[in-house]
């Protein structure tokens, strides 16, 4: 599959959706449909996948992407980032694979040079696509090239808008304050063995930037981005509060080069002391774009930088 599917679908979709080889089966009406206009999309409220519909087989002669609905608002531009979520189904059959509508967050894709290359049919449905707008997504498979690598099933990609966001940076010191000060951080706690757990505030609204508050300035060796470091960690996602990864639960401190890691840890720990301690709050676009399972859109960690190296 192309690298733009991988983007807009999780695992869950990528392996279970395109396992199924052409067997002639449609799973419904012979005549199918031959066009995005015949795809239905009847929206079941926050937190709840769409129904769609569509006659099946879906058969286009190629990849497309097609704005059915038009949102509200500025439409996105160059740079921009759009926040949506997705319901993925086997175009043959009709059988849904995945969806994150009701998933802990939303996925982020940027509109950009890189999209417009790897899928200018996509890029050019979502330039200038709208807040609330639903945008459906076929995707052709090359055909088989031998027996052991069977035909796919062409793929229908459905999704929602649900915002469109310039690219966050790292939050200012007095803005940090100010969030502080307004109730509108995550608040960490330790148990008797140190163990982190997190409150988030009233209504569960992620800043729109990169917040990294210390809670305990280190006094050792400063981390560059090109540094290898130890950190003791856990990970909390906003949308529900729900801890998706810790180190504490390993037992051990995990030990990674800062240039490897997402953009919000690079940027979050670049220039903090050994023996630091913070809370980083990272908008999904700088952390896991196309997120899995919890560790999806905007999420939160307490970080305890045990080392530099």
């Amino acid at each position: 599959m192309r690298k733009i599917l991988a983007i807009l679908l999780p695992c869950a979709l990528l392996l279970s959706a395109c396992a199924g080889a052409e067997d002639g089966s449609n799973g419904g009406s012979s005549a199918g449909a031959t066009s995005l206009d015949a795809v239905k999309v009847t929206q079941a409220g926050a937190g709840k996948a769409p129904k769609v519909e569509f006659d099946t087989p879906l058969e286009l002669p190629k990849t497309t992407a097609k704005v059915l609905k038009e949102g509200e608002g500025a439409g996105a531009q160059d740079g921009q980032w759009i926040r949506y979520r997705m319901a993925g189904f086997d175009a043959t059959t009709g059988t849904q694979s995945s969806e994150t509508y009701t998933a802990a967050g939303a996925q982020t894709l940027p509109v950009d040079n890189s999209l417009k290359s790897g899928d200018p049919d996509l890029y050019n449905a979502l330039k200038g696509v709208k807040t609330g707008s639903e945008v459906a997504y076929y995707y052709k498979a090359p055909a088989a090239g031998n027996a052991s690598a069977p035909a796919q099933h062409p793929q229908l990609v459905v999704l929602t808008v649900e915002d469109v966001k310039n690219k966050p940076v790292k939050a200012s010191a007095a803005e940090v304050a100010e969030l502080d000060k307004a109730g509108k951080l995550p608040k960490i706690t330790l148990d008797a063995k140190g163990v982190p757990s997190v409150k988030l505030p009233e209504g569960n609204q992620a800043p729109d930037n990169l917040v990294v508050q210390v809670l305990e300035e280190g006094t050792g060796k400063t981390a560059t981005a090109q540094s290898t470091v130890k950190a003791k960690y856990a990970g909390w996602n906003w949308g529900k509060g729900k801890e998706f990864d810790s180190s504490y639960s390993r037992g051990e401190a995990a030990e990674f080069p800062l240039n490897q890691v997402i953009e919000g840890w690079t940027k979050g720990l670049t220039g903090l002391k050994q023996g630091s301690k913070v809370m980083l709050s990272i908008p999904a676009e700088m952390a896991y774009a196309s997120g899995q399972g919890d560790a999806i859109g905007d999420l939160v960690f307490y970080v305890d930088l045990t080392e530099v190296k």
